[in-house]
């Protein structure tokens, strides 16, 4: 499980324990930068956060017969690069973004130079997405290298081939919702399934049709597990 964009692993809490009582290995990696101040983060770019989800698949891969790479927003896109090099029984890519909402992002090569970081409008209300626990100012030279791992996944997307379970949220304030469609239509994957919620924002994972959401994850992850081993219970695999 790869978090996204100035989150952290907590964005997977509330699924991570489904599938855990499920029967399934869950691994969900910190990023580089994340979890800790924004100056850390500020001193990554995308090249350190993809070589520790190398790191992390490898060590996962070596205790599990069958990996299943999940990723949220930014997360998204190093699943989807991950799985172009690596072997994955199948991917589920989040909001991954491919294209914005906004092209203020366009402009953070200049900012850079002349703001090191632009702050976050505090919420008025409290809601689940915070347990994302995201920074509240973003590093403006990290913008810069996620829109450069943009283009890479753009480029990689051809040699993806794992099955694929694509969710998008129409109410995403962030990645423009034909994203999802442009994923599903570049992938060289057989088998794929795109799913729009109506309801939900950018935090699919938390927001008001996570449950539903965490149903379609594991239904897809289960028709990986009756594909692979031809049972229903994953036990009973072993």
């Amino acid at each position: 499980m790869i978090h996204g964009f100035t989150g952290s692993p907590s964005e997977f809490r509330r699924i991570g324990y489904t599938l855990r009582d499920e029967g399934y290995t869950i691994q969900a990696v910190r990023l580089p930068g994340h979890g800790t101040s924004p100056e850390d983060m500020r001193n990554t770019g995308w090249t350190d956060w993809y070589g520790h989800v190398l790191e992390s698949y490898d060590e996962l891969a070596a205790r599990c017969k069958q990996v299943v790479i999940m990723g949220h927003s930014m997360g998204g896109l190093l699943a989807l690069k991950l799985a172009g090099e690596r072997a994955a029984a199948g991917i589920i890519s989040l909001a991954a973004p491919i294209f914005f909402t906004s092209r203020k992002s366009a402009l953070a090569g200049v900012m850079q130079y002349v703001m090191p970081y632009i702050e976050k409008k505090p919420k008025k209300i409290s809601t689940l997405l915070d347990e994302s626990c995201a920074y509240t100012k973003t590093p403006i030279r990290c913008v810069v290298s996620l829109r450069k791992l943009v283009k890479e996944v753009k480029r990689v997307l051809p040699r993806v081939n794992a099955p694929i379970w694509i969710g998008q949220g129409n109410k995403d304030g962030v990645v423009h919702p034909s994203s999802a469609a442009f994923i599903q239509n570049t992938v060289g994957s057989q088998m794929s399934e795109l799913h729009i919620y109506k309801e939900s924002s950018h935090g699919l994972l938390l927001d008001q049709e996570r449950e539903q959401i965490y149903a379609d994850i594991s239904a897809f992850i289960l028709s990986l597990q009756v594909a692979y081993y031809g049972v229903r219970d994953l036990k009973t695999a072993d």
